[in-house]
């Protein structure tokens, strides 16, 4: 395919004695997922040698040379060093008793002046040398770092055939001016790379974690994860890069993939502008009335200048690197505020009208056939109401389920679950839904029971409930400009019709006895007869607040698990 993105990656791990590394093999698999997954043509070697490098690099370089690649990547993870100001990476077969050392390796810079395609792009997490390496090599002259499983060679080659020396990490590399090449080091020149005490070391870590999001320029991805490295080795490493790119390169382009975040917000927008105009046809409107109206199109005008003020300030580079592993509960907790209140009230935008407008042709069917003498309310107010509650109750129901998923009590205090399993999660779903249902309920059935309506009974509850629960999650996961991108937002949706599915499936499941056995008829029967009695109401709400809130935690948890799954990226 001419014009194509085309990577050659290479981890090396397997070295003998003590040169034995851990996680570049890891670090490999890593690249080549994330690099296939961003439409690359990826060629993946695992603990190569000599001859497999060299074999590799030349059939690479002929490709990118004959289809005119518009990109060509070379990534490598491994040992390296330099040796009279020259870069190298080693291949697993090295040996330093067979002749001048240097031609048991790869030379990194005439690899990089043989690619051929539109954008050069070199990532080596290659400057990683142990203290078994050194005694292996034959090196002196280096110090150890703390809990530093790579050291880079330092000093002077010792028992070789050569005087050549070798210096303490990577050094910069030489750029043509006059084509678009960049070079990304693990380390700064002459300074340490670790290996990590994790799955992947701390570059590739870093790297894997920001290189697919959208819309990010290059530039700004090496800044973010400088500071994602710098945070991880506590400052004793610092990434380097090289560049003489004369236009921005992006790893993942798509800017009407952030417009789209927007758009949700833009979209809720227009929706809040239904009760409103409803409500400006209802000749007996109140001042009251016409607030609140007034208050749900703001709301959604001000989610929308934030999603329009994030993606602003994403794109100039504005970034704090925070480790996952430092989270607080407090700050889980102001992130489920954000999160889930402003998921919350854009799902309730839609949530609401599938339950308003049912609930008011029943209404005025059963006026109309005599069935009940309560004259309907008008659809503006009926659904400025009902979108004023849905907003409530949605906010409250995404704050609760996105806080519980990462939240138990140990030891007398709240704890934070750093890496929450699926198990967990729908848990904390489920105890945020019907804790929601248990504190909303009883207050809604006062209001709209005092106000001399039917009830609002399951069937016209819980299908708008349903839709409204699996819109919260979408609206979470693609609201997150920072992790949004095509993959994430196709399966968010996927998952938020499945989870649609799966709200279907236990409604049938809670409700289906409960109506079988007379439960819900009784309950209604006797809210009705005894509606002035707190202890009555309070039971009454708690018996259809809870199974309703129990089923969308279920939705919630179902639409949060298997959007994790299908992506392979938190939600939370």
């Amino acid at each position: 395919m001419a014009g194509g993105k085309y990577a050659l990656v290479v981890g090396n791990a397997a070295y003998s004695g003590e040169m034995a590394l851990t996680n570049p093999c890891n670090d490999v698999r890593a690249m080549h997922a994330t690099l296939v997954a961003l439409n690359f043509q990826v060629t993946k070697l695992e603990d190569a040698t000599l001859k497999d490098m060299k074999e590799s690099i030349d059939g690479f370089v002929d490709r990118l040379k004959t289809d005119r690649a518009s990109v060509g990547l070379f990534y490598f993870s491994g040992h390296g060093l330099q040796i009279d100001d020259q870069n190298y990476v080693v291949p697993v077969d090295f040996d330093k008793h067979g002749g001048p050392l240097a031609t048991h390796m790869v030379a990194v810079q005439p690899l990089i002046e043989k690619m051929s395609s539109d954008v050069t792009l070199v990532l080596l997490d290659a400057c990683r040398n142990n203290p078994g390496a050194q005694r292996e090599i034959g090196t002196r002259g280096l110090s150890n770092i703390d809990d530093a499983r790579a050291l880079l060679v330092g000093g002077r080659i010792e028992n070789t055939e050569d005087d050549a020396h070798t210096v303490s990490g990577l050094t910069a590399m030489k750029v043509d001016p006059n084509k678009n090449i960049f070079i990304a080091f693990a380390a700064a020149p002459g300074g340490f790379a670790y290996d990590g005490s994790g799955q992947m070391s701390p570059f590739t870590q870093a790297l894997v974690a920001n290189i697919d999001a959208v819309d990010l320029p290059l530039f700004n991805l090496t800044l973010r994860v400088r500071q994602e490295v710098l945070a991880i080795t506590k400052d004793k490493q610092r990434t380097w890069d090289n560049s003489s790119l004369t236009d921005p390169f992006f790893f993942n382009p798509g800017s009407l993939l952030l417009f789209f975040g927007n758009i949700m917000a833009l979209f809720g927008l227009l929706l809040s502008f239904i009760p409103y105009s409803l409500l400006l046809a209802t000749w007996n409107v109140t001042w009251k009335q016409l607030a609140a109206a007034i208050a749900l199109p703001l709301i959604s005008l001000a989610i929308l200048l934030f999603g329009m003020q994030s993606v602003y300030s994403r794109l100039r580079g504005n970034f704090k690197y925070t480790d996952a592993t430092q989270t607080t509960v407090r700050s889980h907790l102001l992130l489920s505020l954000q999160k889930g209140g402003i998921g919350g009230y854009l799902g309730a935008q839609l949530a609401a009208l599938w339950i308003s407008v049912p609930y008011f042709l029943a209404w005025s069917s059963a006026y109309s056939r005599g069935t009940t003498r309560i004259e309907p309310e008008s659809l503006g107010v009926l659904t400025l109401e009902i979108a004023t509650a849905a907003a409530l109750i949605s906010c409250l129901l995404g704050i609760a389920c996105i806080f519980l998923t990462r939240v138990t009590w140990s030891n007398g205090r709240l704890e934070l679950v750093q890496q929450p399993t699926s198990r967990r999660i729908l848990l904390g779903t489920l105890c945020g839904g019907m804790l929601t249902g248990l504190v909303t309920a009883p207050v809604l059935m006062a209001y709209f029971g005092s106000m001399n309506r039917p009830e609002v009974t399951p069937e016209y509850l819980l299908p708008g409930s349903i839709i409204g629960a699996s819109i919260i999650i979408f609206s979470i996961v693609n609201f997150d400009f920072e992790r949004l991108n095509a993959k994430r937002m196709g399966t968010s949706a996927l998952a938020a019709l499945a989870a649609l599915a799966c709200g279907g499936l236990a409604a049938v499941v809670v409700f289906g006895p409960l109506y079988a056995l007379g439960i819900v008829q009784y309950v209604t029967h006797r809210l009705e007869q005894q509606f002035d009695d707190p202890v009555v109401m309070i039971s009454g709400a708690a018996a259809y607040g809870l199974p309703v809130g129990l089923i969308l935690g279920a939705v919630i948890g179902a639409a949060i698990t298997l959007t994790e799954r299908w992506s392979a990226r938190p939600v939370i």
